[in-house]
């Protein structure tokens, strides 16, 4: 491998993470702060989270919540997960979620009431009396640990409303996944497109013409400075955790505005965007130079959105009244703007799209769409 080839991503992926630094400064030091949103409650709706444990994936798992939806986080550490459900409940206790809305008894007895009581609603309220949440294990590394989890999820025969595919890696040194994808490839990109695959009949059979299914995915500011290369997805021929990165987060962008587009000839009520968290101060940092380290260290208190901030527009995309209907979507700062002109691209999204399909071994049905 050149130093060029690595050399270039590198300096993409830096210069792009500082643009974005210098706008949420701006940002910050205005003299007025909008207010935030306030979102309708969410009673009778089930969520899911993948990594949402900790991070941004967190902050969404405790306001979706609090706004009275069933959240069910999808992760691959069971002691986090489980602290995670348990810091959550103390923080609704003690009144420490941003977000007032129905006493918990009541958001059970809603759901119940709109579903028809189902035996794991009876049993949540039974085991976890003060927050609907809890947790199940997803490896999104692992193409058989995602299918099993989406067996679970279907044993409970309850509806899906929202489906939040948060989880990622970045930056990670050259190594594969249990089924030998490309890390950033096979468990950014691949583990939400087989994850979401699987659970779309569920999404479809839940949503109605008033209130859709709603899925969101996570990207980043990266994939602005991404190329995909679809004849190396797996970075085989020259392996930069940078070009990787960013490859993974212009794919996601990709598969959304794909599957809107399957979504829409299908007259399905579901709808499909992507949201930008902006740069967050997260533990995703763990692989990047010592002096990045270091800087971030001294600066983030000023130059990086908390945890909090960066899941403001996944909540928004999950919540808010104004994505009613609304799919194909690329959002920063609660607002729809324009990705990167490659993600427009529909060949290259159809493209990917059928490669995928042929990498998790499931169906393509969007060969039957024109």
């Amino acid at each position: 491998m050149s130093l060029l080839s690595a050399l270039v991503p590198l300096l993409r992926v830096y210069c792009i993470g500082l643009l974005v630094i210098l706008h949420q400064l701006r940002r910050r030091l205005r003299p007025r702060s909008p207010p935030a949103p306030v979102f309708p409650t969410q009673n009778g709706k089930v969520a899911i989270v993948t990594g949402g444990a900790k991070g941004i994936g967190y902050q969404t798992v405790k306001h979706l919540a609090r706004l009275g939806m069933h959240v069910i986080i999808a992760g691959n550490s069971e002691s986090e997960g489980q602290a995670a459900v348990r810091k959550i409940q103390e923080e609704t206790l003690t009144g420490k979620v941003g977000f007032s809305l129905l006493p918990q008894e009541e958001a059970l007895t809603s759901v119940k009431d709109c579903w028809g009581g189902w035996p794991w609603l009876q049993h949540q309220s039974r085991v976890q009396k003060h927050t609907p949440m809890e947790f199940l294990y997803c490896d999104l590394a692992s193409m058989k640990s995602i299918r099993q989890f989406v067996q679970r999820f279907r044993a409970k025969s309850c509806p899906l409303h929202v489906l939040v595919n948060n989880a990622g890696v970045m930056l990670v040194p050259e190594r594969k996944t249990e089924d030998g994808f490309e890390e950033h490839f096979g468990l950014n990109y691949l583990g939400h497109f087989l994850l979401t695959n699987l659970l779309l009949d569920t999404l479809k059979q839940s949503g109605t013409h008033s209130h859709n299914a709603r899925i969101i995915t996570v990207s980043s500011a990266t994939h602005y400075v991404a190329k995909l290369h679809l004849s190396d997805l797996q970075s085989r021929c020259s392996y930069s955790p940078h070009g990787a990165y960013a490859q993974s987060k212009l794919a996601l962008v990709l598969f959304t505005y794909q599957l809107q587009h399957l979504l829409t000839a299908d007259g399905s009520h579901v709808t499909a965007n992507v949201v930008d968290p902006g740069v967050v101060n997260t533990e995703l940092y763990k692989h990047v130079f010592w002096v990045v380290k270091v800087v971030k260290w001294m600066t983030a208190w000023l130059f990086f959105k908390t945890p909090e901030e960066g899941a403001s527009t996944t909540i928004y995309a999950a919540a808010s009244p104004e994505m009613e209907g609304v799919g194909g979507c690329y959002l920063y700062n609660e607002e729809r703007t324009k990705s990167a002109d490659v993600a427009y691209d529909e060949e290259l999204q159809r493209r990917l799209w059928t490669e995928s399909c042929k990498m998790v071994g499931i169906s393509d049905e969007s060969s039957r769409i024109p």
